[in-house]
């Protein structure tokens, strides 16, 4: 099995980082006294960074985070015999103070799947050893943490999710806001998009199939997660049905 040297991320990390990061992960280092950790692991022999992962000890608390929840609802006539379950969608911001892995990612180009999951599986776990102690000093009160990953996308780089659900409330192109603004947009986006109870089977079959699947880019990263004791909850991202992974904290 590979070993990795786990770091902090260096100012000088960045410009090789800037490569396979996520589109809409953050490029700062995290400010001190911010509650964050970007770590990264670093092969042997070598100095850049080919995994990384930000840590946050409690999000949602300066800017709202959104997120479907993924339900369901049982519509029942007895007399008439009738019964029907449907799925649903319901905005909303239920993670609010979790604490958070962020930004997880690897840099494909230098490494296989296994090395991959092997990466962000002792990056995960690192983290997860912090939070525990953060935790146990009181400096953190998050008792979840979330993960999530971005959803199914097809050859085109299109989310079928997106464009079954939130085009019709937003008609701009979201690789380009996730660009110009980073994570920050879909918390702007989310005031356009419906609050009622959304109805799974409304949406085209494409749409509905993406619901809680993971880009194929990123399977070695939620192996790791399952790994290190995270499981799907009952959650997805906003702009292309991502799954969040959750686990408790201890």
């Amino acid at each position: 099995m590979q070993t990795y040297r786990l770091r902090e991320v260096q100012p000088a990390d960045l410009d090789a980082m800037a490569r396979w990061l996520p589109p809409d992960a953050e490029r700062t280092l995290p400010a001190q006294g911010a509650g964050e950790w970007w770590l990264a692991a670093v092969g042997p022999g070598a100095e850049t960074p080919i995994a990384a992962l930000r840590v946050r000890t409690a999000l949602g608390l300066d800017r709202p985070r959104y997120w479907y929840r993924v339900g369901c609802m049982v519509h029942a006539a007895a007399e008439l015999g009738l019964f029907q379950r449907q799925s649903t969608l319901q905005l909303g911001n239920d993670h609010t103070g979790a604490a958070e892995l962020a930004d997880l990612a690897v840099d494909a180009a230098r490494l296989d799947h296994e090395q991959a999951r092997q990466a962000q599986r002792a990056l995960q776990a690192e983290c997860l050893r912090r939070l525990h102690a953060e935790a146990a000093a009181g400096r953190c009160t998050a008792d979840t943490i979330v993960a999530e990953l971005p959803g199914r996308r097809d050859a085109a780089g299109r989310s079928p999710f997106w464009d079954g659900l939130g085009r019709h409330f937003h008609a701009g192109d979201p690789d380009e806001a996730r660009a110009r603004f980073g994570v920050a947009w879909r918390t702007q986006v989310a005031a356009l998009m419906p609050r009622q109870c959304i109805y799974v089977s409304m949406l085209s079959p494409d749409a509905q199939s993406a619901i809680g699947q993971v880009d194929a880019g990123s399977a070695a990263i939620a192996e790791a997660l399952l790994d290190n004791g995270f499981a799907r909850g009952h959650h997805v991202r906003i702009d292309d049905g991502g799954p969040v992974f959750e686990r408790r904290i201890g």
